[in-house]
C-alpha cells in the first residue's frame, strides 16, 4: 500500500510565492506545465512531488505531466486544488481572500430531529421564465431577494424562506463534467443533476455568471449561502465521492489510480456504482481526501450539512472520520447518506450501509423501508403502498414500525438516524407514482393521498425530508430519471402552486412543517423513549391507531382506506384532521376521513 502523507497538498498560496505539492507515489517524474513553460518538480517525501513558484501567483493556470516507470505519460489537473478554469481544463492557484473570505457559520443547530430538509437544484429553482430572476440558473439568481412570478407570488430565495424548512439540500455544486460551462446555458439547452464529479474540491462553473473567471464561481456560491443564512436557512451539500465522471481523464486516476480506486488483480477498475469506477475510501489517502474535502467546504463556505451519495460504497471508518472532523468544526453539522448495500469492499472493510448504522452515531440514513412502506416499491410504481391501496394487518404494523423509528427494520442507534421521505430527485415524483398505482383516480383523490404521505413524513420519528415541489404535487410527466432531461421537465413550476388542488396541498404542507417544529413530542430521537411512549392499539387493514404518552398525551389514527373510520377518542382536542391543522375540542368519537391522519391531544 502506498505511503500515507499528512502534509499540505495542492497549492499553498502566499502573496510572495506558492508551493505546489502533488501526491503521485507511482510517478517516475512529474513536470509542472505553465503557460510560460515547463518546470520539473522535485521528489518529496511519502510519494509527493513539490515545487515553489515565486511572486504573486493568484490566477496562475497549471497542469501536471506525469511520467511513469514504464515510460508512459499523462497530463492531469490537480485533484487537491480548489480553483479550476472553465470546464476544469486546468487547475488554478487562487487567493481566497479575494473571494470575500470564509462564510461565517450560523449558530449551532439543535438535534437532527429538529431539522426539516428540503432538496433543491440551483438551476431548477431559478431557470424558469416565470421565476422572475435576473440571472436565471445561477447562484446569484438564487441569492436575489424579491423575485416574483407574473402573478406576484414569491420565487427563488423568497419562496424557499417562506416554506418553514430548516435546511436546503442542494444537488451537486462541486465541479462536474456533464455540462459545458462555456456552452449555451440558457433555458432549454443544457441540463444535468451533476452526479458526475470532475473536481470534488472546486465549485461548479455553470452556475456562475462568468465560468471563465475562477473567482466568479467561488464568490457567487458564497453569496448564495450567505443569502440563505440571512433568511435562517442552513445549507446541505450533496457530495459524490464514490465515483468520478470519467476515470480515463480523472485527476484522481491519472495521479494515483491504485490509491483512489478499487481495482481487480488485473488492474481493471471495479464498478459497483454503475458509473465506471468506485473509490477506495478504505485507503488512508482516499480517506484523507474525503475528510479534508468535506472540512474545506464546511470551513470556507460555512456549510451546515453533507449528503453522501451512494454512501454504502464507502466504509464506516471513513464516515466516522468525517463525523469526527466535522465535530471539531461544528457538532451540529448534519451528515446523512444513501446507505444502500453496494460496493466491492476488501476483506475486513466494513461498508457504510444501513446494516452498520449502529457503528455510526451522528450519521443519518435515507430510510427506504419508510419510503416503500408508505408509497410502494420505488422500482415498481404500479405496486401500491399504504397510501395507494396496500391494505393488510402486516402493512399497518409495518407502518407503525416506520413511524416510530424503524426499530424492527434497521439497526439505528436513534430515530435521528432515520431520514424519512417519500420523494427525492431520483425516481418518479410521488404524484407521478400515485398516478401509476391508481391510474383511474382523479387529481382530487391523488391530492388526498399525496397529503397523507407528507403527513406521515412529518409524523414519523426521525428527520423529515421533502423534495422540491412535493408541496405542490410536482410532476415530471412520468419521467423517472430526469438527470439530463430538459428544463421543461425539471424547472420548478411556480405557477402550479397557485392552482387547485396544488395550492391547497401547498398550504397544508407549510402548516405541517410549522406543526412539527412546535411539537416536541414529534421530535423525540431516543428509541428507548419512543418504545416506552408509543403504544400500538389497532393495526388492521387500512387502519392504524396508537397512543403517545409522556409529558403530553396524544392519540394517532391513520386511515389509508376509502371509507370514514369512526373511532373512540374520549375528551380531546383535535390537532390534525382531514388534512387540516386545527385546535378543536371534542368528546367521544372522532371521524377519521379516508386517506388521512387524525391526531388528538389530551389536556
Amino acid at each position: 500500500m502506498s505511503t500515507f502523507y499528512s502534509g499540505d497538498l495542492g497549492p499553498s498560496y502566499a502573496p510572495g510565492g506558492t508551493t505546489l505539492t502533488l501526491y503521485a507515489p507511482d510517478a517516475a517524474a512529474v513536470t509542472l506545465l505553465l503557460v510560460e513553460g515547463e518546470r520539473p518538480m522535485r521528489r518529496h517525501e511519502a510519494g509527493t512531488w513539490r515545487i515553489f513558484l515565486d511572486g504573486d501567483r493568484h490566477g496562475t493556470h497549471y497542469r501536471y505531466l506525469i511520467t511513469r516507470a514504464d515510460g508512459t505519460r499523462a497530463e492531469s489537473t490537480d485533484p487537491w486544488a480548489h480553483g479550476v478554469a472553465a470546464n476544469g481544463v486546468a487547475s488554478v492557484i487562487v487567493d481566497f481572500s479575494r473571494a470575500g473570505g470564509p462564510v461565517p457559520r450560523m449558530p449551532a443547530f439543535g438535534a437532527y430531529t429538529d431539522a426539516v430538509i428540503y432538496e433543491a437544484h440551483v438551476r431548477d429553482m431559478t431557470i424558469g421564465r416565470d421565476a422572475g430572476v435576473v440571472k436565471p440558473g445561477t447562484f446569484v439568481g438564487l441569492a436575489q431577494p424579491g423575485t416574483r412570478t407574473p402573478e406576484g407570488s414569491p420565487t427563488g430565495l423568497d419562496y424557499l424562506s417562506g416554506l418553514g424548512v430548516t435546511h436546503v439540500q442542494f444537488l451537486p455544486i462541486y465541479d462536474f463534467g456533464s455540462v459545458d460551462e462555456l456552452g449555451n446555458l440558457r433555458m432549454g439547452h443544457q441540463y444535468n443533476w451533476g452526479y458526475d464529479p470532475d473536481h470534488h474540491n472546486a465549485v461548479e462553473g455553470s452556475y456562475a455568471t462568468d465560468p471563465a473567471d475562477p473567482l466568479s464561481r467561488i464568490r457567487e456560491l458564497k453569496q448564495m449561502v450567505t443569502a440563505l443564512h440571512d433568511r435562517g436557512l442552513r445549507v446541505i451539500m450533496d457530495v459524490v465521492y464514490n465515483h468520478v465522471y470519467d476515470v480515463r481523464t480523472s485527476p484522481l486516476a491519472l495521479t494515483a489510480p491504485d490509491v483512489y480506486f478499487r481495482r481487480t488483480p488485473e488492474g481493471e477498475f471495479l464498478d459497483a456504482t454503475w458509473c465506471g469506477s468506485e473509490t477506495a475510501s478504505e485507503h488512508p489517502m482516499t480517506r484523507r481526501y474525503i475528510v479534508d474535502s468535506v472540512a474545506w467546504w464546511a470551513e470556507e463556505f460555512g456549510l451546515d450539512g453533507f449528503r453522501f451519495d451512494l454512501m454504502g460504497i464507502h466504509d464506516t471508518d471513513t464516515l466516522a472520520a468525517v463525523r469526527a472532523r466535522l465535530d471539531d468544526i461544528d457538532p451540529s453539522i448534519i451528515v446523512i447518506g444513501e446507505g444502500w448495500e453496494m460496493g466491492n469492499h476488501p476483506h475486513g472493510v466494513t461498508p457504510a450501509n444501513f446494516h452498520h448504522a449502529d457503528t455510526l452515531p451522528g450519521v443519518g440514513f435515507f430510510n427506504d423501508v419508510f419510503r416503500d412502506t408508505v408509497r410502494g416499491p420505488v422500482f415498481r410504481p404500479t405496486h401500491p403502498g399504504a397510501i395507494s391501496g396496500a391494505q393488510s394487518t402486516e402493512v399497518s404494523r409495518r407502518l407503525f414500525d416506520v413511524l416510530t423509528g424503524s426499530r424492527g427494520e434497521r439497526r439505528f442507534l436513534s430515530a435521528a438516524q432515520s431520514v424519512n421521505f417519500v420523494e427525492v430527485h431520483d425516481n418518479h415524483t410521488l404524484r407521478d407514482a400515485l398516478k401509476f398505482a391508481r391510474p383511474h383516480a382523479d387529481e382530487a383523490e391523488i391530492a388526498r393521498r399525496h397529503m397523507l404521505a407528507t403527513e406521515l413524513v412529518m409524523l414519523a420519528a426521525g428527520v423529515p425530508f421533502l423534495h422540491a415541489g412535493q408541496e405542490m404535487m410536482r410532476s415530471k410527466e412520468g419521467d423517472g430519471n430526469s438527470y439530463r432531461s430538459s428544463d421543461h421537465v425539471n424547472a420548478f413550476d411556480y405557477p402550479r402552486g397557485l392552482r387547485e388542488p396544488y395550492a391547497t396541498v401547498g398550504r397544508h404542507v407549510r402548516e405541517l412543517i410549522a406543526w412539527r417544529r412546535r411539537s416536541d413530542w414529534l421530535r423525540v430521537h431516543s428509541l428507548d423513549e419512543i418504545t416506552a411512549t408509543r403504544h400500538l392499539e389497532i393495526a388492521e387493514p387500512g387502519r392504524l391507531q396508537y397512543l403517545v404518552t409522556g409529558p403530553s398525551h396524544h392519540r394517532v389514527f391513520v386511515n389509508t382506506g376509502d371509507q370514514d373510520w369512526h373511532a373512540e377518542a374520549g375528551e380531546h382536542v383535535v390537532e390534525l384532521a382531514d388534512h387540516r391543522i386545527q385546535s378543536t375540542p371534542g368528546s367521544g368519537r372522532v371521524t377519521v376521513a379516508p386517506c388521512s391522519v387524525t391526531v388528538v391531544t389530551y389536556p
